[in-house]
């Protein structure tokens, strides 16, 4: 067992009759300072003077490590990144340590245990009642918590919440953002544990404190329920992950918390462009390199952002070819309808392959940046859109009730409207659920459904001719 220290006798050490004040040296700059421990003799073998004399001495050495270490960089060295290597040490000694590697093991652990402990420590005065008044040193509440979890994670005994958590961001096929999202998820968790003074490790998050940790993501962050699930649920996916991957994890703690709100009435959700409106977006005065956008989105019911990324290549084969989004597996071919003839000759016309489709909207310059390359187009369309008066806003929602995802839940309903099959529409969007599979290469049966589908899909008149929206069997509620 690593020795403890008794308090009367902190720093101090009979040599020769006499007491010494001694402060051991950190590994690193051992071969700096060229001693183990710093030394100085008191001349007195009187415990109580000892203790009176040994204060200046202690707080000069202290002042010596501190630059030292500053000398061969040591200062940021993050203390539980340091006790998650000495816990692969312990299970390396569990399966083959002797005796005497425990023993210095835990030495080396006791060590780094009271350097944390006892950084930025107080000195007071107490009075003992044999020895009369004194100074002791103090440590500071929240090092001696750090200390302690310092030593437990060493020892395995405790599992930072992060520890796993690069490991399971890298293995995620999804956009960064999300992987922002992932990130600060756990932060959120990591700041709920600090300001309840609960050590953020695994162990100590089950079920009880998971639901604890949601119920006060709302007062923590003033965000929306819907938000704050979505960072429950990467929490989620996170703790499911790592269930057959640690034994710190036995089940996902998140698997069933849910923060409820008041229900989405339905003529709250985001809907689809009527055909008056669209008609007003493609008959309004927007430039070329937005119409084209627009047009794409309708007749694809593409994302704006798999359009924004297309390159020349992709349009071969009478096809666009987007990139995955959300949770589809790969790039799938959409056919491209009549009415986009004129718009792919012009924009492929005398380009490379690999020249972009829409050159007007470039990625973000920003290396770190977490935007879609289709944040300006957004924002621009966005901007058209309200100027042309197709919009629809309802108390307390953030966002329209129409968008540019309008454009494919109109594609969506009116492929429908056109009998086109479930399946073959989920399969032309992306949707997960589709088992059809459209591959230009042999231009099989599905493709050549697909195309006939495609055909079907008429746009509304754009000469200024009165247009008749389709009636629901649900009214929506007329803005008041």
């Amino acid at each position: 067992m690593a020795r403890t220290p008794d308090p009367k006798k902190a720093y101090l050490e009979l040599h020769g009759g006499t007491w010494r004040v001694t402060v051991s040296v950190p590994v690193p700059v051992r071969r700096a300072l060229g001693a183990t421990k710093l030394v100085h003799n008191l001349g007195t073998d009187s415990l109580r003077e000892a203790n009176v004399l040994k204060r200046k001495h202690v707080e000069r050495f202290k002042r010596r490590i501190a630059e030292a270490m500053e000398a061969v960089g040591r200062p940021g060295v993050d203390d539980m990144k340091i006790a998650v290597e000495f816990s692969k040490v312990a299970e390396e000694l569990k399966r083959n340590g002797s005796a005497e590697d425990w023993q210095e093991f835990q030495e080396a652990v006791y060590e780094r245990h009271a350097e944390i402990r006892w950084k930025d420590a107080r000195w007071v005065r107490v009075e003992d009642p044999e020895e009369g008044p004194n100074e002791v040193e103090e440590a500071l509440p929240e090092q001696t918590e750090k200390a302690m979890l310092f030593s437990a994670i060493s020892h395995g005994r405790a599992t930072p919440v992060d520890l796993m958590h690069e490991d399971y961001r890298k293995q995620l096929f999804v956009k960064d953002r999300t992987r922002a999202d992932d990130a600060r998820a756990l932060r959120f968790l990591q700041e709920w544990c600090k300001r309840e003074r609960i050590p953020a490790t695994l162990q100590e998050i089950d079920v009880r404190r998971a639901h604890a940790f949601a119920d006060a993501l709302v007062e923590m962050t003033g965000l929306h329920h819907v938000t704050l699930n979505k960072y429950i649920g990467r929490l989620s996916g996170y703790w499911q992950w790592m269930v057959p991957r640690t034994a710190a994890v036995s089940g996902n703690v998140f698997a069933n918390v849910r923060l409820k709100g008041p229900k989405e009435k339905h003529d709250q959700k985001e809907r689809p462009f009527k055909d008056s409106e669209l008609a007003d977006l493609l008959r309004g005065p927007a430039p070329p390199k937005l119409r084209d956008l627009m047009l794409i989105g309708a007749l694809t019911g593409a994302r704006l952002d798999a359009i924004v990324d297309l390159k020349v290549r992709d349009t071969a084969y009478n096809c666009f070819l987007f990139k995955p989004q959300k949770q589809e597996a790969s790039a799938r071919y959409v056919p491209i309808h009549a009415d986009l003839a004129e718009l792919v000759a012009r924009r492929t016309a005398g380009k490379q392959p690999e020249d972009d489709l829409f050159p007007e909207w470039p990625p973000v310059k920003k290396a770190d940046s977490m935007r879609e390359r289709s944040f300006k187009a957004s924002n621009r369309f966005t901007e058209y859109r309200r100027s042309v008066g197709v919009d629809e806003v309802v108390p307390g929602k953030r966002r329209s009730l129409v968008n540019f995802h309008s454009f494919r839940r109109w594609f969506s309903s009116r492929m429908e409207q056109a009998g086109v099959p479930g399946e073959m529409i989920s399969a032309i969007v992306g949707h997960k659920r589709s088992s059809i599979t459209l591959d230009v290469y042999s231009e099989g049966p599905h493709m050549r459904a697909a195309r006939r589908a495609i055909a079907k899909l008429k746009l509304p008149p754009l000469d200024g001719s009165p247009i008749r929206d389709e009636m629901t069997l649900r009214p929506r509620a007329h803005p008041r």
